[in-house]
């Protein structure tokens, strides 16, 4: 392959965060609890929720504008540092008086053990100009993660040719206004209030889901067993997942969406695109904590 997706503009909405990782020693038991004594030895923190999509889609070499919500705190502060790193523009991110969202992992011996979460959530966040979204951008994503800047529904008055949604919505029909989904089984689930065991069960979901909500697509993602297509043309396909081992899905989902929506505007072909999310997906699961592909390992993958 020998994808480029350098002049491709991309307005990214969605929840920004902080993914912070807290890399521990322990050589003891604590005395009030059956747990370990942690000892932090290395802090680092990435861009995470919205943020590790931004750098996903910068890494491919997308032109990507950034609209969502920061805190007025270092947290906020390290997150616009580390896009603009990337040259991410973030002018569009606003600053409020909630915390910046901060997910924060502890790990001993290679294994995460805790996970804490800083977060509030402001259901009526709307930004300060709406006036951003026009034609001047090739496709738009919007990257769900509940934490506020999405739960309001000005977003449904955008109107583009293109927009991809990582959804978290209980009620898809929230994101009538996209093309292309991509919900994991658990939120096909908790949307559709129905069982999925079989990929017979899967498809009728989804089917229904795309009459319901209007939708071109849904690409559902299944973990270890892949993925699977299904459009209101009738279209179905079902992509088996790469074998990795010991996989760590962080972030996996940001990856797909971004691989996916740059591959499905250049080539308009939604099986190649799907199978180009899926082998891109594995190498970052086959690496620890939130990742990201760049655009020559993507062009590298064979066998797709």
């Amino acid at each position: 392959m020998n994808f480029d997706f350098k002049n491709t503009k991309v307005l990214l909405i969605g929840d920004f965060m902080i993914d912070q990782y807290v890399l521990c020693d322990s050589t003891r038991i604590s005395p009030e609890a059956n747990v370990p004594v942690l000892t932090p030895e290395e802090v680092y923190s990435t861009p995470g929720g919205a943020g590790n999509v931004a750098k996903n889609l910068s890494e491919l070499g997308a032109n990507v504008t950034c609209v969502g919500s920061i805190g007025l705190d270092e947290h906020g502060l390290e997150l616009k540092n580390l896009l603009e790193q990337k040259n991410i523009n973030t002018k569009n991110l606003y600053e409020t008086n909630l915390p910046t969202t901060l997910k924060k992992r502890y790990y001993l011996n290679g294994k995460q053990v805790l996970r804490v979460d800083i977060e509030e959530v402001d259901n009526n966040w709307v930004p300060p100009k709406i006036n951003l979204f026009n034609d001047k951008y090739d496709l738009i994503i919007l990257s769900d993660y509940n934490k506020g800047v999405l739960n309001n529904p000005w977003f449904t008055k955008i109107k583009a040719k293109n927009i991809f949604v990582d959804p978290k919505k209980n009620d898809f029909s929230f994101y009538s206004n996209a093309t292309i989904i991509t919900p994991n089984l658990n939120e096909l689930q908790r949307a559709s209030k129905k069982e999925i065991n079989s990929n017979e069960d899967l498809v009728k979901v989804c089917q229904n889901m795309i009459t319901n909500s209007n939708l071109e697509y849904i690409l559902a993602k299944k973990g270890d067993r892949g993925m699977t297509i299904v459009g209101n043309d009738g279209f179905v396909e079902h992509i088996d997942a790469k074998k990795v081992d010991n996989p760590d899905v962080t972030g996996a989902g940001d990856t797909v969406i971004s691989a996916f929506s740059l591959s499905y505007f250049i080539t308009n072909d939604i099986r190649k695109s799907a199978r180009i999310a899926n082998a891109a997906a594995a190498v970052v699961v086959g690496r620890k904590g939130t990742s990201f592909i760049t655009i020559d390992e993507l062009n590298s993958l064979e066998n797709f």
